[in-house]
């Protein structure tokens, strides 16, 4: 490192003639240091370096002036003061002013960049951390080609599917490498501290396009302005549980939410459900904002295309980018319907490359709808990063264009469907979309009587759960009668 300096008397004017310099060096245990200089009106260049624990300096000596005496001055590194010498001793003379001006040389240290002011989201309790005074992103977006920040708010932020999940956003995988943006956290009181941590390991992370956390746990707070709102806390099933009570319960939670977003949320907002029971869970949380457009809410059923997709190419022997135009239609429970007419394996019909029509309609279906259970059997835990990676790509396939030909499964509103399915209920379909967050159904989808009476099945259970929450949509008195007990994927 290279540190000029200039030094400057308020001598009279005189004209420096020449100068000698001779090394000087001492090591940092020999502190104070004292070096001497011989000074005039005239400025002086002055370098030394630190190489490690070495600290060398020119130190300037034998200066002539004309028509005036030189003057020796010695400086104290403690005192950070200068003194005349005096017959061999320091005097220190305050009336003289001396003034010493000094500069990194650019090529040697990049000089430190100052801390921007705090902005008004520092002055709010919620934001955390680092995120709180870091940035100032007005400014940032004059040199950067970066899009406009977006909000983006996670309910059960500390649990596990999240924790998967805000990583992926944070790095730029689902949004694209030119979004920042601003991550909304919701927790609860029980899971605050834990959420404090997910918060500190997303500031350890550097993540550049992570502008803002803000953590809390009213979502009239946490959802302010918020564009993207990605509800995946809920309650888990219990043991000896009904499901009547589930839906209950966590239909209360999202209707609170769903007044939440109505009051404090973007107009535009894109709501994805993934708690269970996702598809009933996302009309509750519709029904109670009715200032959003219902077509802005989803149900993820994205995890069971997925999987539907890995059980085709594992049964065709192709890898699984292969296969396309998979459609989970319905709920995502065990009625669920995997469709396998639809779904094509490098461009050809699914049927004509599998052949095995018995394995299509029974295990295929079967292992797709409880896939969920099987997984928690094995490993003693639900699927939380396969969740989290189906979120990713659900939010992906609105932000992006669909390919031609291809669609995607998502559980969305089904009132103006061209599919026969009864209108009012959150149904999972085939859509597409140009890549603006909005979405069409897909056409030229083929419906044979066999997909048609499972999908009455999945479709006759959803109308009960809705009967079962009426009480939260504004719908009159609830009561249930649900069909069977069909366990959700992942839910014991």
């Amino acid at each position: 490192m290279i540190l000029s300096c200039h030094v400057f008397s308020p001598l009279a004017s005189h004209q420096l003639k020449n100068f000698k310099s001779t090394p000087y060096q001492s090591s940092l245990s020999s502190f104070p240091l004292f070096f001497s200089l011989t000074i005039t009106n005239t400025p002086l260049f002055l370098s030394f370096s630190l190489p490690f624990l070495k600290f060398s300096f020119m130190a300037l000596s034998k200066i002539s002036t004309f028509n005036s005496p030189h003057q020796t001055l010695k400086y104290d590194f403690y005192s950070k003061q200068y003194a005349p010498v005096k017959n061999g001793c320091v005097s220190f003379e305050p009336q003289r002013k001396l003034r010493v001006v000094c500069s990194v040389a650019p090529n040697q240290v990049q000089a430190p960049v100052a801390p921007a002011a705090p902005t008004e989201a520092a002055s709010k309790k919620e934001c955390f951390g680092v995120f709180c005074t870091t940035y100032d992103l007005k400014e940032d977006e004059k040199t950067k080609s970066w899009k406009k920040l977006i909000k983006i708010a996670v309910s059960g932020a500390a649990g596990m599917i999240s924790n998967h999940l805000l990583f992926k956003l944070a790095s730029g995988e689902v949004f694209g490498p030119n979004q920042p943006i601003a991550l909304r956290l919701l927790g609860s009181e029980r899971s605050f501290e834990a959420l404090e941590g997910v918060a500190m390991e997303l500031e350890d992370s550097l993540y550049p396009l992570l502008r803002e956390v803000s953590i809390g746990i009213d979502p009239y707070d946490v959802f302010q302005d918020c564009e993207w709102a990605l509800l995946i806390g809920a309650k888990p099933r219990g043991p000896g549980m009904e499901r009547a009570d589930l839906l209950d319960i966590n239909g209360q939670i999202f209707a609170e939410q769903g007044k939440a977003l109505n009051a404090v949320a973007s107009r535009n907002v894109k709501v994805m459900v993934v708690g269970n029971p996702c598809n009933t869970n996302a009309l509750i949380c519709m029904k109670n904002a009715p200032n959003i457009p219902p077509k802005n809410f989803h149900a993820l059923t994205r995890l069971d295309e997925n999987r539907a997709k890995c059980q085709l190419a594992l049964k065709a022997g192709v890898f699984y980018d292969k296969v396309s135009n998979m459609t989970i239609w319905g709920n995502h429970s065990t009625t669920q319907v995997p469709d396998f007419l639809n779904a094509k394996i490098d461009g050809i019909p699914a049927k004509e490359v599998i052949k095995d029509t018995k394995w299509l309609e029974t295990e295929f279906t079967e292992i797709v709808q409880k896939r969920g259970g099987a997984l928690i059997k094995k490993w003693g835990r639900s699927s939380a990063a396969s969740t989290a990676v189906s979120i990713v790509d659900a939010i992906r396939s609105l932000v992006t264009p669909t390919p031609a030909g291809d669609w995607f499964s998502s559980g969305v509103y089904t009132n103006g469907n061209p599919y026969g399915i009864v209108e009012d209920i959150v149904f999972s379909m085939p859509c597409r979309s140009k890549g603006d967050g909005d979405y069409e159904l897909a056409t030229n989808v083929i419906i044979d009587d066999f997909l048609r009476a499972r999908i009455k099945k999945t479709e006759a259970e959803l109308l009960a759960e809705k009967r079962c929450v009426a009480h939260l949509t504004g719908e009159g008195n609830a009561y249930c009668d649900l069909p069977e007990d069909t366990m959700l994927p992942g839910e014991q």
